[in-house]
């Protein structure tokens, strides 16, 4: 389709604002998918219609439905009876050609289709928002006014044009006066777009210099510009250990960026993080340059960023996953921070999209560098960095601060005596010691609610989900069992449905618990949980960090969200309840997880002026993940990690693609995952290529039900590359399923659960 409007490009009548006849025009049509459809230009549109802008055309019984212009000709092949285009919705244009063909080039490699791809890029929203406009004042003449009119019109010259609500306020006039004035020809009155700005909140009214780098830090960015200046689209890996300051590097390039007339896009993997970051981006380079992009602004501060970054009028963007698809033009740098959260991945719904791989393909686009940061950099980010010669390193705190120390208690000596068999003695003393200095405790354990399961103990059943393949978890605060897959909720049973008994016995420990026990051990202490269940209220993440930062929460027990972007001064102590939880995974990517959970989040610890500790609570302390995690050392966890990775033709060693098979009938889906996989395999035994493109399964997913959905799983190794792909799109793309059965494609799949 893309190709389709790049021949256009050929026709003198393809520039915007010239006479055409014909606009294509981009839709989703039910039962037919994607299309593109001839349509007659009406002649008051033929000065106004734009690639990229929203309209409205007529589509047989559907009557009037959205769709966007993607191109324009003078004439079509054969007789056609041409409907005529009913409305442009936008004038102002939602995307280019360019973009356009990033946003296919995204539906092709997730297998996926374009509009799909564009629902999930372009917010639907901004097809309806209009702008905001405003009254401004504009200084014309002294002639004709009185005395006190002067006055006003000295301080209105003396201001510049300016909003009218605000000249008010600072004139201390009235809308009379200023009708008066009007009709007086001494000011002049028009009606100008207002944007709205995300970071007004921030009231920053000072620039904030940037910091002089370090000695390491010094080496390190003149190692990257060096880079940079060699091969403009590098892609670069930047490693540094928690704390050693690889933000200052950031700035420092992106200043260099701006100071060159390009623009910069700013990844974080949360809206948390991401405002954090502009919120010192704002701070360093002025609100003004400076713009925010996330799922949680509101409409009309999307709709006007949007139309800001389109006009070429921001300089930095930053923001979460979604923020790579904004349309910002002239990039010279793209920076992915944390680039090894899984946060990047959008998992559900499609397109299952990862932000970082659309980051490399966006840089190529705009032929600019991709600089990727992290303390524990996900291993095939590390494996090509470390072989392509773009690996730079800080490898000491800033200020040479020391790493806190990680001692390791293990369980199987310390289990018994622990409070509740799960707070160790060793780990009580450190909190008290803690305390009595005044200094703050992070407490890490990652899984929700109170207990994990509840079991009867005369026959053994566990409570189940009734929609899902998974224990329900006991949340005592709220009184309930839940499902964290399909969130459905109900009560404590009084019976067991399978022997009638009622002795039921609540197992396992989450964040609730935790935070029930610190609160028994420590009860003059302010302590507080924070996971995605008491995010009920927006922004409470935020508020819930702001109060730890001030000091007021005493200690903060939490899942993983703890353990990105906190920069606490005053935490000193770090424990993990549970440090082999995530290893234990039937997943090839648990080990690398579980590591760089462990390392990111005893780097909380010790960032200021006190030195800090680690304590890592296990029953399996010799596990090699673990022992890396402890001395924080990448590279030994790394070397170990990239030998079993290429022993098994894992990632950097081939790419994963997952198919996942789902029916409400259990043998419907089964035997359609044998159908899908018979014909792939005799496919690629017909090319020859076998040994290169593997195909493993359908097995059950190792959750083999979820929202009443039976799951079945195919596992492609692809080790042919760009060819493999290829071959395995193709195939997908004429698969047909039947109405009762659903296939799911993930292309580099976060996790194969």
């Amino acid at each position: 389709m893309v190709e389709e409007i790049e021949s256009n490009k050929q026709n003198p009548h393809f520039t915007p604002n010239v006479s055409h006849k014909y606009a294509s025009a981009l839709v989703n049509i039910k039962g037919l998918g994607v299309k593109t459809f001839s349509y007659l230009i009406p002649e008051e549109m033929k000065d106004k219609i734009q690639i990229g802008q929203a309209i409205l055309v007529p589509f047989g019984r559907q009557g009037l439905i959205n769709a966007f212009c993607v191109g324009f000709s003078d004439y079509l092949p054969g007789d056609f009876k041409v409907k005529k285009i009913n409305k442009i919705l936008d004038e102002t244009p939602l995307f280019s050609i360019d973009y356009l063909k990033l946003l296919e080039w995204v539906a092709n490699y997730y297998c996926c289709d374009l509009v799909t791809v564009l629902n999930a890029a372009i917010p639907l929203k901004l097809i309806e928002k209009a702008a905001k406009t405003e009254f401004a004042v504009e200084f014309v003449t002294f002639d004709n006014a009185t005395k006190r009119q002067r006055e006003v019109l000295e301080l209105l010259k003396e201001m510049g044009k300016t909003p009218l609500i605000i000249f008010e306020k600072m004139a201390k006039t009235t809308r009379a006066t200023i009708k008066k004035l009007e009709e007086l020809g001494c000011i002049k009155l028009t009606q100008e777009e207002l944007y709205r700005n995300p970071l007004d909140i921030l009231k920053i009214t000072e620039r904030e210099p940037l910091f002089e780098l370090s000695g390491e830090q010094k080496t390190v960015y003149d190692g990257i510009s060096k880079t940079i200046k060699n091969n403009s689209s590098a892609q670069i890996l930047l490693h540094g250990v928690t704390a050693s300051g690889k933000t200052e590097v950031y700035f420092k390039l992106i200043d260099d960026t701006i100071k060159a007339g390009k623009n910069v896009l700013f990844l974080a993997p949360e809206i948390a993080l991401a405002s954090q970051l502009t919120k010192r981006l704002a701070k360093k380079f002025g609100t003004e340059d400076v713009a925010i992009w996330h799922s949680s602004i509101s409409d009309g501060e999307r709709y006007d960023v949007w139309q800001k970054l389109y006009k070429n009028e921001i300089k930095i963007l930053a923001g979460a996953r979604s923020a790579v698809f904004a349309p910002l033009k002239n990039i010279g740098l793209i920076i992915i921070d944390e680039e090894h959260e899984g946060a990047y991945k959008q998992t559900t719904p499609t397109p299952r999209y990862d932000a970082r791989v659309v980051a490399r393909k966006l840089a190529e686009f705009h032929n600019c560098p991709l600089l990727l940061g992290s303390a524990t950099p996900d291993v095939s980010t590390y494996y090509r960095a470390l072989n392509s010669g773009n690996l730079f390193e800080l490898k000491h705190r800033y200020n040479n601060a020391k790493v806190p120390p990680v001692s390791v208690i293990n369980m199987q000596d310390y289990g018994r005596a622990a409070y509740k068999n799960v707070i160790s003695k060793p780990l009580q003393t450190e909190i008290s010691e803690t305390l009595e200095k005044g200094q703050q405790v992070i407490l890490l354990i990652n899984r929700r609610g109170f207990a994990t399961f509840t079991q009867c103990q005369a026959c053994g059943h566990v409570i189940e989900c009734p929609n899902c393949a998974i224990p329900m978890i006991w949340h005592a605060k709220d009184g309930y069992l839940k499902c964290h897959y399909c969130n459905h909720i109900s009560y404590f049973p009084d019976f067991c449905p399978e022997c009638g008994s009622d002795a039921f016995k609540i197992s396992g420990t989450g964040t609730q618990k935790i935070e029930q026990y610190i609160k028994d051990l420590f009860p003059d202490k302010n302590v507080e949980r924070i996971d995605s269940d008491i995010l009920v209220r927006k922004g409470e993440h935020i508020r819930l960090l702001e109060r730890f930062q001030k000091g007021d929460i005493d200690i903060l027990v939490g899942t993983q969200m703890i353990a990105k972007g906190l920069d606490n001064p005053n935490v000193t102590l770090v424990g993990v309840i549970s440090a082999d939880a995530s290893f234990n995974l039937p997943d090839f990517r648990a080990s690398e997880r579980g590591f760089q959970l462990l390392t990111q989040v005893a780097g909380r610890a010790g960032r200021g002026e006190f030195a800090g500790k680690v304590l890592f609570q296990t029953y399996n302390p010799d596990f090699y993940a673990l022992e890396s995690a402890k001395s924080q050392n990448y590279s030994e966890f790394f070397q170990t990690e990239i030998a079993a990775r290429e022993e098994f033709d894992y990632p950097p060693f081939s790419q994963i693609i997952r198919l996942i098979i789902s029916s409400l009938n259990n043998f419907r889906a089964e035997k359609s995952a044998q159908e899908i996989a018979l014909r792939l395999c005799t496919m690629i035994e017909k090319f020859g290529i076998s040994e290169r493109l593997e195909v493993l399964g359908p097995t059950p997913c190792v959750i083999e039900r979820i929202n009443s959905q039976y799951r079945f799983q195919i596992l492609i190794k692809n080790k042919l590359g760009d060819k493999g792909h290829q071959f395995v799109s193709s195939f997908l793309s004429k698969v047909i399923m039947p109405k009762d059965i659903k296939l799911s494609i993930d292309v580099d799949p976060l996790d194969i659960l």
